[in-house]
């Protein structure tokens, strides 16, 4: 038989039997185990010369559906087909991982655990799915703050300790930097005394430095917006161009600075981000209009560069804090010319904007989401597993309307009309 949700469901282990298994008519070696007890489980079943083995693939229902299960299924053929034995190879990678986490625990025992080799084990092992970007940023962060304890035992490190590491960030850096600290620290001690490394988590019982933090609500106005955009075109290439591509596109500033040349494709007009390269570690494919194009192409490649925004090291642009000031003093002058002030912005608030637009221009939430590459609000949960449309054609729909809407607030000019509409009545017919 076929292997699908009914199927599985109706299987059922026959009287007085331990268990029985069902094997998939259309892929070779997929099967379900139904126990007395009812439990559905699905396995892979392949042979090794004349040795059968049988790889868990997981719990019907609790764990996954018939459909993932498949996937995962086919996934392993292909490695037995490459002459891979998963088995093994599952089985070689938990005996490494007790291996290690028993030498954590003996370092542990001996004192030669330090707070420096516990931040680069949880690196490791625990962030290693995270992107790029936060496993560079947060393990720096944990030890720019805990300098003077990195050599130190980190049993010795006691709550009366994270305490004033706290107070001392709360002061030099404001206390929503101290929350952060505090998180992430958790984090980090936690998985330690999960795997036996440690005792105690000095971090859990200490205070928060701000009892609650106040989500950034700051959305441009239309007049703000036009004059980012204008004030970036004054600003030394190809740095002007970053910024108008932040305004053009709401990407994180960190994706943008560190964007490739081969993730681009200017003749279609796409940016296609790879997982490694994204907060969430999704990919992620972002349309470029015409004049996203255009500015791009005036950016001169220097012979070798692997990335658009380079700096003079080779690395990724990173002097956010002048670009932001050069933008600032221009906006300032203009805006004193009309005798108004601009209130204190960032540039995410520059994504904030681009999300609240796109609703007044009539954009549907999960292309405005699709677009962000956010997993959550309108994509996450059950939606998010079975919802597996890409919105290409509304994106690039959606990213044109919004252009057209900045130029026109470049210009001074009344806000753009509802630019997307005919994509609704499309979609409603």
């Amino acid at each position: 038989m076929k292997l699908t949700d009914k199927t599985v469901e109706a299987a059922q282990c026959p009287e007085g039997s331990k268990d029985k298994l069902f094997f998939d008519e259309t892929l070779p070696g997929f099967g379900l185990r139904v126990t007395a007890s009812g439990t559905r489980t699905f396995i892979v079943q392949y042979n090794v010369g004349r040795t059968k083995r049988r790889v868990v693939l997981g719990v019907w229902g609790r764990e996954l559906t018939t459909t993932q299960a498949r996937r995962k299924a086919e996934a392993l053929r292909g490695l037995v087909r490459d002459r891979r034995d998963p088995a093994a190879e599952r089985k070689a990678a938990r005996a490494a991982t007790l291996a290690a986490e028993a030498e954590v625990k003996a370092a542990a025992a001996s004192g030669a655990y330090t707070v420096e080799t516990l931040v680069a084990d949880w690196t490791a092992g625990h962030l290693a799915a995270r992107s790029r970007s936060y496993r560079e940023r947060v393990p720096a962060e944990l030890r720019r703050a805990l300098k003077t304890w990195l050599p130190a035992p980190a049993a010795r490190f006691a709550r009366t300790d994270a305490v004033r590491v706290l107070d001392a960030v709360k002061v030099l850096h404001g206390p929503v930097a101290a929350n952060r600290l505090r998180s992430e620290a958790r984090s980090c001690w936690t998985w330690a005394v999960k795997r036996g490394a440690l005792a105690v988590n000095p971090w859990e019982a200490t205070p928060r430095p701000l009892a609650r933090e106040t989500p950034r609500e700051r959305v441009l106005t239309d007049a703000e917006l036009g004059a980012v955009y204008m004030a970036a075109g004054a600003v030394a290439e190809p740095w002007g161009v970053l910024v108008r591509l932040l305004v053009l596109t709401g990407q994180r500033r960190g994706e943008v600075a560190g964007m490739r040349w081969d993730e681009l494709d200017l003749t279609a007009g796409t940016w296609a981000l790879p997982g490694e390269r994204t907060k969430n570690g999704h990919p992620h494919t972002v349309p470029l209009t015409a004049e996203a194009v255009a500015l791009l192409r005036t950016v001169k490649r220097r012979a070798g560069a692997v990335l658009v925004f380079e700096g003079p090291r080779h690395t990724a642009f990173s002097g956010f804090g002048k670009l932001k000031d050069s933008i600032d003093a221009a906006m300032a002058a203009t805006f004193k010319e009309a005798g108004k002030t601009v209130s204190p912005w960032t540039l995410h608030d520059l994504r904030r904007t681009m999300a609240t637009g796109m609703q007044r221009l009539g954009v549907r939430l999960e292309v405005t989401e699709a677009l962000l590459n956010h997993v959550s609000g309108s994509r996450s949960g059950i939606v998010g597993v079975y919802q597996r449309h890409g919105w290409e054609n509304e994106k690039s729909a959606a990213m044109r309307a919004w252009t057209a809407h900045v130029l026109a607030a470049a210009e001074g000019k009344a806000e753009a009309g509802d630019v997307v509409t005919p994509i609704r009545r499309k979609a409603a017919r």
